[in-house]
This record gives C-alpha cells, sequence and structure tokens, in this order.
C-alpha cells in the first residue's frame, strides 16, 4: 500500500458505523501507518490533520480535570 492508499482507507471509513472509532484506531496505531506516515505529502498531511479533527470523539468530563475534590 502506499501513502495514497493510505489516506484512501481512512476516507472510505464508514463513519456512521458504531464500529468506526475502533476502525479508525485500528489503521492508526497499524504497523503501515507508521512506516507510510513519513511518504505522505504536504496536501495528505493537511487532510490527515483536518479529517482527523473532525472525526475526533468528543468527551465531556462531570467535573474538572483540572481541579481537586
Amino acid at each position: 500500500m502506499t501513502s495514497t492508499g493510505l489516506l484512501q482507507r481512512l476516507y472510505h471509513l464508514d463513519r456512521s458505523s458504531p464500529n468506526f472509532h475502533d476502525q479508525l484506531c485500528n489503521i492508526l496505531y497499524g504497523e503501515e501507518f507508521w512506516k507510510l506516515t513519513p511518504n505522505i505529502q504536504t496536501d495528505g498531511l493537511v487532510w490527515l490533520v483536518d479529517y482527523l479533527d473532525r472525526v475526533r470523539r468528543h468527551v465531556s468530563f462531570l467535573r474538572s480535570p483540572l481541579k481537586h475534590p
């Protein structure tokens, strides 16, 4: 697989799937991702950062993690 193929694989993940984040993590923590990431060109890196920003999980805390009880 090429770095372009890797980005296409991310792009084609079904974001409406309940398994989306598991599938995303499997790609991001896979050996292939770490081998191909240094070869991603500037446009691809911009796309990847934007994509990850859009699909990240938003977590709400009931109490601030910075305040002590």
